[in-house]
């Protein structure tokens, strides 16, 4: 792929992923949307659902390919990601090409934070409008959040800390 390379069967999975994730946050959105306005029935659901999933996953996959994209690839968006993940950048890769690649890692603590406290609003929002939507997509909705701060807090965060600790060590030689 134009400006990605080469996937490997880890990339085909975060691939399908991005899908299945932005396949379920679309078709929530929809439905939330769609039943401010008339009852959640089937019909509904699926007319109004599988469109918006439809769309969700391909915004998951596209956004997932432009990330790997702006990132160098996805050959090198893994290799950052071990480098982090080992807590060392290794001696042959030059200063020029580490530095703003684990700069750029680190700069990413801001938007897990900026998950943990929009999921706790949108949780906050969800519960508070459940007698609206109904308890299946309140719930639904309170998973979808749940998730994303989740993973703000547990994954993006404490990796951009790692790579900020990694960029402040420097190039360490295994030997």
């Amino acid at each position: 792929m134009d400006g990605i390379g080469i996937l490997d069967e880890a990339g085909r999975l975060r691939l399908l992923g991005a899908g299945v994730a932005g396949a379920a946050f679309g078709a929530v959105l929809v439905v939330l949307v769609a039943s401010s306005f008339t009852p959640a029935t089937t019909g509904m659901l699926v007319v109004v659902g599988v469109p918006g999933a439809i769309a969700g996953a391909v915004v998951g996959v596209v956004t997932t390919l432009r990330s790997w994209r702006l990132g160098g690839g996805y050959e090198r968006v893994v290799s950052v990601e071990r480098w982090v993940a080992d807590g060392r950048v290794p001696a042959d890769v030059p200063a020029e090409v580490w530095v703003p690649l684990l700069q750029a890692r680190a700069d990413r603590e801001g938007a897990g934070w900026t998950k943990v406290v929009l999921a706790t609003f949108w949780i906050a929002i969800a519960w508070s409008m459940r007698e609206q939507h109904g308890p299946v997509v309140t719930w639904v909705l309170i998973a979808l959040w749940t998730g994303l701060g989740l993973w703000g807090g547990l994954v993006s965060v404490p990796r951009a800390r790692a790579a900020r600790t990694v960029l402040r060590r420097g190039v360490t030689t295994v030997g």
